[in-house]
């Protein structure tokens, strides 16, 4: 169950999101679902706070633990109905990851580059996090 804060008539939930860089830093860690593309990561539970979120989504959705994340930043994802705060995180991965989603059918990991990210169909506020905090070589 989604964390959902009520704010007088208007709702909105808290999300965490994860730009995960290779460890060479020339790739980013995105997630393909069957119609978009987006970022490891999701919704806070009940009582979790957005680190133990951000890592438990990781672990779900792509099988992996990333011990280096840093919260950077925080937007808000309108697309949908209702409102979401993201909050962003950066990490890089270790040198010899696997990838395991739970979900392969349905969504799965992809190393991209920063060449590739502008023809991908993903949120904007997504795009902009993963080109802002890309490390430098």
């Amino acid at each position: 169950m989604a964390f959902n804060w009520n704010v007088g008539y208007d709702a909105f939930t808290v999300s965490t999101k994860a730009a995960i860089y290779s460890a060479d830093l020339k790739t980013v860690l995105i997630m393909r679902y069957p119609r978009r593309s987006g970022l490891p990561g999701g919704h806070l539970e009940v009582g979790e706070t957005p680190d133990q979120a951000i890592n438990r989504e990781i672990m779900e959705e792509l099988g992996i633990e990333v011990d280096n994340l840093k919260r950077t930043d925080f937007f808000l994802r309108n697309d949908k109905p209702g409102t979401s705060v993201i909050l962003a995180y950066v990490g890089i991965a270790h040198d010899k990851i696997e990838l395991r989603p739970s979900h392969p059918k349905y969504e799965f990991g992809e190393w991209v580059t920063r060449d590739e990210i502008s023809e991908i169909d993903m949120n904007k506020g997504y795009k902009q996090l993963i080109l802002k905090n890309w490390p430098k070589i």
